[in-house]
């Protein structure tokens, strides 16, 4: 593994009492001012009506799973407020639900519950509005029967609802690109571990789709079609298994997933991707890699190089980009408080057993 010199802008962030590992002061003051901006963009209507469960979800894991004990409770309080107007908003935002919005509203759910707002009403509510879609309406596909398609259309600009296997829009007649299938998986995964959670009526489960995490190796090179997501596919098979930020697994439970993470930070470094960065650093500290690693202390190096002024990475492309990279940037900079080490959902672990590397 070829790791990233780490320039000498970056030094100055490095702590030389704690074995080269990023000084946590600067890390706590960067992720003080991210976390401030991500509730200022969660407080606009627009931005919130739009990413409620994921706005939600990051105050209550950013809240539920820090070591900091400062940072915790600021977070729970953004995010109560948060759950609380949602729930407020409720009656309207259930009239607007469908097939393609429902699950979002499943992980909102599941934060107001984190952050200890009732919404048992809800789940009820929710739970009766998913009998009525199939498993592969929800999740694109059915992992009992196959594995992730490489066929499923991106949404069209003008909002048709394009069905499986479309290559140009039914409604406007333009081209449409088709969605990686790595993305396909993780979005699959991550959904129903959200419904498990809620205990939703999808009936394909998590370990179904984790299975076919073999399915995806070997993982692509940097240039390949795929590569992006395939990062994110790495990440949230982390994510999921350490119930996101609650558990250190142990490096020998995904050595392929740890190898593709740590030799793709370079390429994240490169390319100043702050979301990625952060979502690696926090896949590889969850996966035991010391916060004095190089790759980890340079990859936290730019997370504070770059921060602008107002708190956030400059990522103006639309709001989603904006508030994704705040919350992968703060987990990228905080200190998890790891209360529980290993995987603990037995069903996963067995599923895992199916994905192992070859001896």
């Amino acid at each position: 593994m070829i790791h990233r010199q780490v320039p000498e802008k970056e030094v100055a962030h490095v702590c030389p009492g704690r074995r080269g590992a990023v000084a946590e002061n600067a890390r706590r003051q960067a992720v003080g001012r991210a976390l401030e901006l991500l509730y200022a963009l969660s407080l606009t209507d627009s931005v919130f009506s739009a990413y409620d469960g994921h706005l939600m979800l990051a105050f209550a894991l950013i809240g539920t799973t820090s070591r900091d004990p400062v940072l915790s409770q600021r977070a729970v309080e953004m995010g109560r407020n948060r759950a609380l107007h949602w729930v407020r908003q409720w009656p309207l935002i259930q009239r607007s639900l469908n097939v393609d919005t429902v699950l979002q509203q499943v992980i909102a759910c599941d934060a107001s519950q984190r952050l200890g707002v009732a919404s048992k009403h809800i789940a009820r509510d929710l739970r009766t509005l998913m009998n009525g879609y199939s498993t592969a309406g929800l999740l694109y596909f059915d992992a009992a029967v196959e594995q992730a398609p490489d066929d499923i259309p991106e949404d069209c600009g003008c909002g048709y609802p394009n069905v499986r296997g479309c290559q140009s829009c039914t409604g406007c007649r333009r081209a449409l690109q088709t969605r990686s299938r790595y993305e396909v998986w993780y979005y699959a995964l991550t959904s129903a571990y959200f419904c498990r959670r809620q205990a939703m009526p999808v009936q394909v489960r998590t370990e179904d789709i984790m299975r076919h995490l073999v399915h995806l190796r070997p993982y692509p090179e940097p240039g390949a079609p795929d590569h992006y997501q395939a990062i994110y596919a790495a990440s949230h098979t982390v994510y999921v298994l350490n119930d996101y930020g609650r558990a250190r697994l142990s490096p020998r439970l995904l050595p392929l997933e740890k190898d593709f993470l740590e030799r793709n930070m370079s390429w994240a470094l490169d390319q100043g991707e702050p979301d990625t960065v952060g979502e690696i650093i926090d896949s590889l500290l969850a996966l035991g890699v010391p916060a004095s690693d190089r790759l980890i202390v340079a990859g936290r190096s730019l997370l504070l190089d770059t921060q602008q002024a107002d708190g956030g990475w400059g990522d103006e492309a639309d709001d989603y980009g904006r508030f994704h990279t705040l919350w992968t940037a703060i987990d990228g900079l905080r200190e998890h408080a790891w209360t529980v080490r290993g995987v603990k959902d037995n069903a996963l672990r067995r599923a895992l057993q199916a994905s192992k590397p070859s001896a």
